[in-house]
């Protein structure tokens, strides 16, 4: 997978997290998400869920894509639908102009 396409889905990935930790922690504390945060995570673990190294983003720590794949499983069906639509779209429009300009990163 290309490097820029790589980013975008990290910066993707980051922001939505930390906007669930925002609303979980800092609005008000609900102790609903982080039941739904250490179920999503157990649940990736059991399972070897990983959708970053699905996407193309494998890590050399253990469990770590398992644990984010289980942050964005918690927050529900419909925003990993959404997450995979904004990744996959973005990742192939990135190819796409690269491979158009013939640009290399």
């Amino acid at each position: 997978m290309d490097m820029l396409a790589k980013i975008i889905i990290g910066a993707i990935v980051i922001e939505a997290i930390i906007e669930y930790f925002n609303a979980a922690f800092f609005k008000t504390f609900n102790p609903h998400y982080i039941l739904s945060i250490v179920f999503g995570s157990i649940f990736s673990i059991l399972y070897e869920l990983d959708l970053l190294a699905i996407l193309g983003l494998e890590t050399p720590v253990p469990y770590a894509g398992m644990v984010f794949t289980g942050i964005l499983l918690s927050r529900g069906s419909n925003y990993i639908t959404h997450f995979i639509k904004k990744t996959s779209t973005g990742a192939s429009k990135i190819l796409k102009d690269n491979n158009e300009n013939d640009l290399e990163l």
